[in-house]
């Protein structure tokens, strides 16, 4: 048995780095049953991390926002990606190192993808860092620096993001987006206009 089950992990909340976005309910799904396991079983969350730091506050927002953004759209498309590389398992070896291995891909920064900015960069900046003006452009101070450590709890994620627990959550989760994207573009439940 892993070391990690004979000690109290540290106690921590388990808050992206930016609240997850109302207009996207994926991603405040994801985080809440990621919140959810995350506080029912402490040891087995801990164990997650492969890291030389200590787990601790950082490590959970950071764990918490990879969470919340694998209920937006970047989130599936990197699962997607992941998943369709898993099939070819005998290319990468494991389910987990195809999962890495399209993180590596996926997370890479490209001219004129996503305005040069890496997914690590979008989903640990604590305020969105593009502009919501025609030209879209990018505001670098809101571009955070990403840490070894934040690497760490990262690639850590994507490995657990390729378990059969990962994939419950997902089971779990994608019927709650889907009903809850539905909710949001039918409009039936606004208010109507007071006249």
């Amino acid at each position: 048995m892993s070391d990690h089950f004979y000690f109290t992990p540290p106690r921590v909340l388990h808050v992206p780095l930016r609240p997850p976005r109302k207009a996207t309910p994926g991603e405040g799904i994801y985080l809440q049953l990621w919140k959810e396991f995350a506080e029912s079983r402490p040891k087995e969350w801990h164990a997650i991390f492969q890291t030389n730091g200590p787990v601790r506050q950082r490590a959970a927002s950071v764990a918490a926002s990879f969470m919340a953004y694998m209920g937006c759209g970047g989130g599936r498309d990197f699962t997607f990606k992941a998943e369709a590389a898993a099939a070819q398992e005998s290319a990468f070896g494991s389910r987990e190192a195809a999962f890495l291995a399209t993180w590596a891909v996926f997370n890479r920064r490209q001219r004129g993808i996503n305005r040069g900015l890496r997914s690590s960069e979008f989903m640990l900046a604590s305020a969105y860092p593009v502009s919501s003006s025609t030209a879209r452009s990018v505001d670098w101070d809101l571009v955070p620096n990403v840490s070894q450590e934040d690497n760490d709890i990262l690639e850590s994620m994507v490995c657990w993001w390729s378990s059969t627990h990962a994939g419950v959550i997902r089971e779990i989760a994608e019927p709650m987006r889907k009903a809850e994207e539905t909710k949001q573009f039918c409009r039936l439940f606004e208010r109507e206009p007071q006249t």
